[in-house]
């Protein structure tokens, strides 16, 4: 369906932190009640674990129109990042055009919990 190529990154520990510490049930009670609250929009997990440092919210409520683009806007705005650094966006372990839009991909790609789990990774463009 999408051209995509393998992340680098394997580990993901801030999203096993985060599905070790809320059990499966309470993990999808939070994205049912998400998706009860935001019919338009879908529950994702950002896990920067393998960037310089970490986003202080990791849960994000995206609106299903958006572009992968779009949300690695938001990423950067919420981490105040700044231009020089690249920022590459995975889900599970494929690197997601920025066209493609998040309904698709959280269709695809969605947890059996109900949230969409990103991995974050940044590469300095300027040495």
């Amino acid at each position: 369906m999408f051209s995509m190529f393998k992340s680098s990154k394997s580990a993901m520990s801030a999203t096993k932190e985060f599905k070790e510490r809320l059990s499966l049930e309470e993990r999808k009670q939070q994205s049912t009640n998400i998706l009860t609250k935001y019919p338009t929009s879908v529950p994702v997990f950002i896990d920067s674990s393998g960037m310089h440092k970490m986003i202080d919210k990791p849960k994000f409520v995206i609106p299903q129109g958006f572009t992968i683009g779009q949300l690695m806007m938001s990423i950067r705005t919420r981490m105040k990042m700044n231009s020089a650094t690249a920022l590459f966006v995975f889900i599970d372990n494929q690197l997601i055009p920025v066209t493609t839009v998040i309904s698709a991909i959280y269709d695809s790609y969605k947890d059996n919990d109900g949230y969409l789990y990103v991995c974050c990774s940044e590469e300095n463009t300027f040495g």
